[in-house]
């Protein structure tokens, strides 16, 4: 038994993506701390076998250093990084990876962006894994909401009947996003009369703006496992290529996904309820 550190920069997909890494290194009886963006990396610090132990925030001031190559890092960040046994770490940066191994003896760096013809990239990203664990072949558990997590969802399920459709109409690209009329269309067809969850993040005020009615309960700017506490009780969860639709489907969420550009070989939502639709002219 190790204590493991893990990085990855990105948004809540990239971070989603670690969760096979995740379950092989629990599976060994490390302990895990991640090191990520705060908001996205949150949605993976819990106790359950795809969540780590503890989360450090990458907005934290030291980390600036740490990526930058700084000279000389103190403080708390670098009394934290002196107690870990070994690190994988997600990133191209040499800089951040030079600096890590002042202070970690058993670093593992690796290219989170998969070469062609590697697989889906949780697969990719798990193979770093290899040194500290046995990979895991079999599907993957979903999240599981704590008590307090349960407690937390009840006021948004009390608002909304069993099976209710969950929608996210938003991306981190317009490209990647289904026209509205079409949502319209598919809220007219499948939440009749009756209140649905609409999804809204940062980025999605044009996207939600446009679905928004008297039926429409919004979800805005949830914490993500608050979120996926609430999804996870959806019937049916309709989003295009977005963290989101990889924390519906990560939650067990009867997901649909719908893919432009984005090839959802590559980049669908891993879980065990999950349909990927892509158009035929991208």
């Amino acid at each position: 038994m190790a204590k493991v550190l893990l990085l990855r920069a990105g948004a809540l997909g990239d971070v989603l993506l670690l969760r096979r890494a995740v379950a092989a290194l629990v599976r060994e009886g490390h302990r895990l701390t991640l090191l990520a963006p705060g908001q996205p990396a949150s949605a993976l610090l819990g106790p359950g076998p795809t969540e780590v132990d503890a989360i450090i925030p990458w907005e934290k001031a030291a980390v600036a250093g740490l990526a930058a190559g700084a000279p000389r890092l103190e403080g708390t960040l670098a009394r934290q990084l002196e107690t870990f046994d070994a690190a994988l770490a997600y990133t191209r940066n040499q800089s951040m990876i030079a600096n890590l191994g002042r202070f970690i003896a058993r670093l593992i760096p690796w290219d989170p962006q998969p070469p062609p013809g590697s697989g889906h990239p949780a697969l990719w990203l798990a193979r770093a894994t290899a040194p500290l664990a046995a990979p895991i072949e079999e599907p993957l558990p979903v999240h599981a909401p704590t008590p307090e997590e349960t407690r937390q969802a009840a006021p948004w399920l009390a608002r909304l009947p069993a099976g209710f459709l969950a929608l996210h109409p938003g991306s981190g690209s317009p490209r990647k996003n289904w026209p509205a009329e079409r949502f319209r269309a598919a809220i007219k067809a499948l939440a009749p009369p009756r209140p649905w969850l609409l999804v809204e993040g940062p980025a999605d005020e044009l996207a939600a703006g446009a679905l928004r009615s008297p039926n429409s309960v919004s979800a805005r700017d949830l914490p993500p496992r608050l979120l996926g506490a609430v999804l996870a009780k959806a019937g049916l969860y309709l989003g295009n290529d977005s963290g989101v639709s990889h924390l519906a489907a990560a939650w067990g969420a009867p997901t649909l996904a719908l893919f432009g550009p984005t090839d959802p070989t590559v980049w669908g939502p891993l879980g065990p309820r999950v349909t990927t639709l892509r158009s035929p002219d991208e």
